[in-house]
């Protein structure tokens, strides 16, 4: 691949990045988790003027690292799989657990 289609690739994936971060940032946070996402990640955004900060903070305008927000949002949604798969073992082990108390 030359240098050259590999740069375009590059921007072409970070302008997908881009677009979805910015829905993620709208549809998927409040505004109070939106502020909590800024206060702890403050180094990756870039506000102009304090009509940016409102704006970023009410879900209009994402302006902060794409690739960090994603894997952020990955993270989180890893946890909650997990957490989901262990409450199902949980609960299928009590089944079983159950059905053997009534057996015998």
């Amino acid at each position: 691949m030359k240098p050259d289609e590999r740069l375009a690739e590059v921007l072409e994936n970070s302008a997908c990045f881009d677009h979805e971060a910015s829905e993620v940032w709208a549809q998927c946070l409040s505004p109070t988790e939106r502020l909590a996402y800024i206060r702890k990640h403050r180094s990756h955004f870039r506000f102009a003027d304090y009509d940016d900060v409102i704006s970023v903070v009410r879900g209009r305008r994402f302006t902060g690292c794409s690739s960090q927000l994603l894997r952020w949002r990955h993270r989180i949604r890893a946890r909650a799989l997990q957490g989901a798969l262990l409450f199902s073992v949980a609960v299928w082990l009590g089944l079983v657990w159950v059905a053997v108390c009534f057996i015998r």
